[in-house]
């Protein structure tokens, strides 16, 4: 998902260039977090929003049975090319009846989603008594993010607009801090039992990354490029961009009476 359709102000081959190191260690990190609630070999899987499919590969390589979702015609065939199990079009309305997942993940795609309630209610629905869901999404209290917000009051509007995804096919429409995030899944009936950070920037792809969006100046993703390859080396100490949060199913309040 995440904003691939074929539009004229992004370069897809850059955009993969620069997300697919970044993100395949993320889901790496990420997959090992899922693994601490439980085995992963024979965990039914659902990636919502599966894109190129990367999530499911290394799923798929730790044993789980890993299907995904992709509303997107381009993504959702380089996926089914790979060799996975994808449904084409949205979550949940393509989903069979009866189908029951232990895991669901969301992995850059839950802040594109225009009904953020109605996803939570269906993934309840959907998921196995004890089942997980899994939030990887920006981060509203990452030092990027701040930063861009306090250069768009003092009237530099470009680069909160950039990490909106303002004018992008897909844009952000939700920016969510933790704790708030945390209170709303409860609210849907899950219970928080990780709270954690993935990495938001690799120097590895990181000018093609500047670059996709065809409408950024060249004078700007230079100026860009030289500051976070200075920065690099103390990223790291700050609060990152990306967060991932766990939850789990929690039981009908008359089966915990």
């Amino acid at each position: 998902m995440d904003g691939t359709g074929g539009d004229s102000k992004i370069d897809e081959g850059d955009r993969e260039d620069a997300l697919e190191a970044l993100r395949r260690a993320n889901f790496e990190r990420e997959l090992d977090t899922i693994g601490a609630y439980g085995d992963q070999r024979g965990c039914e899987l659902l990636d919502v929003g599966c894109a190129h499919g990367w999530f499911l590969d290394a799923a798929s390589r730790r044993g789980c049975v890993a299907s995904g979702i992709e509303p997107d015609a381009g993504m959702y065939g380089l996926a089914v090319k790979s060799g996975h199990r994808v449904l084409k079009g949205f979550f949940p309305d393509v989903l069979p009846a009866g189908v029951h997942y232990d895991v669901i993940t969301f992995n850059d795609v839950f802040e594109h989603l225009p009904d953020v309630n109605a996803a939570l209610d269906a993934c309840r629905e959907r998921l196995r008594e004890g089942g997980l869901l899994v939030l990887n999404l920006p981060n509203s209290r990452g030092t990027v993010f701040r930063v861009a917000a306090l250069m768009d009051r003092i009237g530099l509007h470009a680069p909160l607009d950039r990490l909106w995804q303002k004018e992008f096919p897909s844009p952000h429409l939700f920016y969510f801090n933790p704790d708030c995030l945390a209170e709303l899944a409860r609210r849907h009936g899950f219970s928080e039992v990780h709270r954690g950070e993935l990495a938001t920037i690799e120097l590895r792809g990181l000018w093609q990354r500047l670059r996709y969006d065809r409408t950024a100046s060249l004078p700007a993703a230079i100026v860009s490029w030289l500051a976070i390859t200075l920065a690099f080396p103390v990223l790291h100490l700050l609060t990152s961009d990306i967060s991932i949060q766990v939850f789990v199913k929690e039981p009908p309040l008359a089966a915990q009476a």
